[in-house]
């Protein structure tokens, strides 16, 4: 699956999402990709009576696994030394 350019630019604008240069956006863009990818799998369970609520694309959507993690209050372990 494919996000157009524009589809990538509208939610941009409705997120007001800016990123640092090119690379960042490549990055971000592919995450949301995958976001919606996960949206639209587990939304046709939905529309078959195998999930009994919807997902839908919001904020959090180009973030890392990493980033959506820490912003849902996982727990990081300090740094140890050796």
């Amino acid at each position: 699956m494919s996000v157009t350019d524009q589809e990538w630019e509208e939610f941009k604008s409705k997120f007001n999402k800016a990123y640092s240069d090119p690379d960042e956006d490549k990055m971000r863009r592919g995450h949301y990709e995958k976001s919606k990818q996960i949206v639209e799998e587990h939304n046709k369970k939905y529309e078959s009576g195998a999930a009994t609520w919807k997902m839908g694309i919001n904020h959090l959507s180009d973030l890392t696994e990493e980033e959506y993690a820490m912003r849902c209050g996982k727990k990081v372990a300090p740094p140890t030394c050796v």
